[in-house]
């Protein structure tokens, strides 16, 4: 059978579409995978650290704010649904799985006039755009929160109604099950960094984040006092410019080893994405989280605030000098770090990569049977 995994853009979308594409190459070693992204993004390069096949179509960006650039959106949707169509006959799809990422809305689409199955996975309580646009064509939708289902509604037009119970399965959100499986020496020798101090990994996304760079430039001096610096700036590397390697820091544009990175990790400050969570529950690690301001990664920080989980920081409060002193606090509070350790990692199933995977294998059985 041949499955399609589409997304891209951001990090965001891809992360949950690997976790399942991992776990079906387990399940299923013979099957043939195939990663879609955008031609720009992320995507290819994670795509192809996992192992997997990657090519691009055209798609344009789903804005809900008014741009200019919103006038090409349907020349660039109507070009990515030509080529979804030829690709889709030309590999033989047989079912498509995607996480939100705008680059699924003319695979999904030209996967259900084909008669391709396809699955949706929604990982925030509220529906992507992309996700709502793909609701209809979509074969199956899974849903990380319960509170998402009633978001969905199924049908077109003046004939729009809620989707039966066999169409919504709350899974939680998948997770790379190799992100478990590196050493702290191992990663510790990879990253060059010492055993003596403990470790700080950054990351603001597949893309990066401006603001987190900013601040980990700023803080530098401090926090290479307390702790050694794994940094992730970006694929982009925006807002890293003056930021190079040096005793107890170490800077990548991309890490490809991100499971080393976690594994050195004994801090972790991240943005509150809702794929970064997930990791971080399946893992179970400390985290400094900092939504991004006016998004729905506000809402994710909120959950984590009130679980207890996570130290979350709103942005606009965050200086260098407050960052310091935070990660100094956390190193020496024993009781605090114990329970937040206890609180993320049950605030979520671990198993929806699984059980996602087995979703999209009977579908793609039953479509590669006719």
């Amino acid at each position: 059978m041949n499955i399609l995994f589409a997304g891209g853009g951001t990090g965001g979308p891809v992360a949950p579409v690997l976790a399942v594409a991992q776990n079906l190459k387990f399940q299923h070693p013979k099957a043939r995978l195939l990663f879609v992204g955008t031609r720009r993004g992320p995507e290819h390069r994670m795509a192809e650290a996992a192992g997997l096949e990657f090519t691009s179509i055209a798609s344009g960006k789903l804005r809900r704010y008014f741009s200019w650039k919103n006038l090409l959106t349907p020349f660039a949707l109507l070009l990515g649904f030509v080529q979804a169509l030829f690709l889709l006959k030309r590999k033989k799809i047989d079912c498509i799985f995607c996480a939100g990422g705008y680059v699924q809305v003319p695979l999904v689409w030209a996967g259900w006039l084909l008669g391709i199955p396809s699955v949706i996975h929604q990982q925030d309580v509220l529906p992507s755009l992309a996700n709502t646009l793909c609701q209809f064509p979509a074969k199956k939708i899974t849903v990380t929160f319960e509170a998402t289902a009633k978001h969905f509604l199924s049908g077109v037009g003046f004939f729009y109604r809620r989707p039966g119970a066999d169409k919504i399965q709350v899974t939680g959100n998948p997770v790379r099950p190799n992100l478990a499986s590196a050493d702290k020496a191992e990663a510790l020798k990879y990253f060059n960094l010492s055993s003596d101090l403990p470790v700080l990994y950054v990351m603001g996304g597949g893309t990066g984040s401006v603001f987190l760079n900013r601040l980990i430039q700023e803080a530098l001096p401090k926090l290479k006092k307390t702790v050694q610096i794994i940094h992730s700036a970006g694929s982009q590397g925006r807002g890293r410019e003056g930021l190079n390697d040096q005793a107890h820091y170490r800077v990548f544009d991309f890490i490809d080893r991100v499971d080393l990175a976690y594994a050195a990790a004994d801090i972790v400050l991240c943005r509150a994405g809702l794929s970064t969570i997930s990791e971080l529950s399946f893992l179970s690690k400390l985290a400094i989280v900092v939504p991004m301001p006016d998004t729905h990664q506000e809402l994710n920080g909120y959950y984590l605030d009130r679980t207890q989980a996570a130290l979350v920081l709103p942005q606009e409060h965050l200086s260098a000098d407050a960052l310091a002193y935070v990660v100094r606090k956390l190193l020496f509070k024993y009781d605090m770090q114990k329970s937040m350790l206890k609180n993320i990692h049950k605030i979520m199933p671990h198993d929806a990569a699984e059980k996602i995977a087995g979703e999209v294998a009977l579908l793609a059985e039953k479509h590669h049977a006719k």
